[in-house]
C-alpha cells in the first residue's frame, strides 16, 4: 500500500499503473493484479490505507489530549489534524500525502461508480463523526449544520496544505482551524 500511495503521490492519477505499482513495490506485476485487478481498486485501497493510517493517528493524538486537556481540546486536536494543521515535533511541515491521496480519490468520485460510492461513504462518516461530536460539546447549536461547515473548512484547508504550503503553512492552518473552532465555542462568529 506504501508503494501505491507514493506512486498516486509521486506520478498523480494518470500515472498510478499495476506497472508502476509493482516496480515501486518490488513485486511482480502479477502480485499486484492478484488483488487489485484495476486502477480504481488501486486508489479505493490507498484511500483505505491512509484513511486507516489517519485514525490511528487521530485516536492515539484524541485520547492523550482528552486525558490532559479535555473533551474540547481534544476536538479541536481532531479538527487541526483533519486539516493537516499540526506541525511535526521538529517543526517541519506535516506529511501531505494522505491529502493528495485523497485528492485524487475526490477526483475520480466525480464520475459515478465504485470510487464515488466508497468516497461518499468514507466522508458522510467523518461528517457523522464530526456531528456528533458538535452535538456532544455544542448543544446550542445546529449539529449537521455546522458539521458540514466545520468539514468543508477543514478539507479546504487540508487541500491548501498539500496544493499551496508556502500560502498554507500549518501555523496559519491552525489558526484558522482555532479561529473557526472560537465560533463554535460562542466567540467570535465565522463569516
Amino acid at each position: 500500500m506504501d508503494a501505491v500511495v507514493q506512486v498516486l503521490v509521486r506520478d498523480g492519477l494518470d500515472g498510478l499503473s499495476v506497472r508502476r505499482v509493482a516496480a515501486e513495490a518490488g513485486v511482480s506485476i502479477g502480485a499486484v493484479q492478484y488483488h487489485f485487478a484495476t486502477k480504481d481498486a488501486l486508489l479505493v485501497a490507498a484511500a483505505n490505507h491512509v484513511t486507516a493510517q489517519f485514525k490511528l493517528r487521530a485516536g492515539e493524538l484524541t485520547h492523550r489530549v482528552l486525558a490532559e486537556e479535555g473533551a474540547t481540546a481534544a476536538f479541536l486536536a481532531f479538527c487541526q489534524l483533519l486539516a493537516n494543521a499540526i506541525e511535526a515535533p521538529d517543526g517541519e511541515a506535516g506529511d501531505t500525502n494522505a491529502t493528495i491521496v485523497w485528492l485524487w480519490f475526490a477526483a475520480k468520485a466525480t464520475q459515478c461508480g465504485a470510487v464515488a460510492d466508497a468516497f461518499a461513504a468514507e466522508w458522510s462518516l467523518t461528517e457523522n463523526y464530526l456531528r456528533g461530536l458538535i452535538a456532544d460539546l455544542f448543544p446550542q447549536l445546529d449539529a449537521a449544520e455546522e458539521a458540514g461547515h466545520l468539514l468543508a473548512v477543514l478539507d479546504g484547508l487540508a487541500v491548501a496544505r498539500a496544493s499551496e504550503p508556502d500560502r498554507m503553512p500549518p501555523h496559519r492552518a491552525a489558526t484558522i482551524v482555532r479561529r473557526h473552532f472560537a465560533h463554535l465555542s460562542g466567540g467570535d462568529p465565522v463569516s
